[in-house]
């Protein structure tokens, strides 16, 4: 990399305080686990869900094939993560990530992890060809259906689709592989 690209990404990086707002009333801390449940095991997520699994019944059987992971499990983490595709997120990463590495307190555990994601996600746009500033996700700074975070797509996402590059946005067969792969990576046991 040269010193002039990066510096020319990271000055136009923009600092949000919306994100600063979201990660500091995340859900997950905010509900019980039934309150939590009843924000994904509604009716139209569960349809959506069943609508997904058909139309890509061949990839997913294909991805337990290879990676051991059930179709259900990788159908509820997309419903779970961005509603199949319908909420990723509406944050540029790089604003996201930036907010979290220049926003909180140096050497706290948030500012920490900006910093080594922003890192990751300069070396994942050279790696995919993007520029990093295109790049929208979560305010967290996860992209794609499956919401991985720069890091976690470097390291999981697989290119499913032998397409040459690895598409966690548009490309259902690097979504489901990636998501499977990430499990199988993780410990998953096939029946456990």
């Amino acid at each position: 990399f040269s010193q002039r690209d990066v510096t020319r990404t990271l000055y136009q990086a923009e600092l949000k305080r919306p994100i600063l707002e979201a990660i500091a009333r995340p859900a997950e801390k905010r509900l019980n686990w039934t309150q939590y449940r009843n924000i994904f095991l509604t009716p139209a997520r569960i349809s959506g869900g069943v609508d997904f699994w058909r139309e890509h019944a061949e990839i997913l059987a294909r991805a337990e094939r290879e990676y051991g992971v059930p179709p259900q499990i990788i159908v509820a983490i997309l419903g779970v993560e961005t509603y199949y595709g319908q909420r990723m997120g509406s944050y540029r990463v790089v604003d996201s990530l930036a907010t979290q590495a220049f926003e909180f307190e140096p050497g706290s555990w948030r500012a920490r992890f900006g910093a080594q994601q922003l890192e990751q996600l300069v070396l994942l746009s050279r790696e995919q060809g993007v520029d990093p500033l295109t790049l929208v996700g979560s305010y967290a700074g996860a992209m794609g259906y499956g919401q991985f975070i720069p890091s976690s797509y470097r390291n999981y996402a697989v290119d499913f689709d032998a397409s040459g590059r690895r598409d966690l946005w548009d490309s259902p067969m690097d979504i489901i592989g990636s998501v499977a792969n990430y499990f199988q990576r993780h410990g998953w046991e096939q029946g456990v």
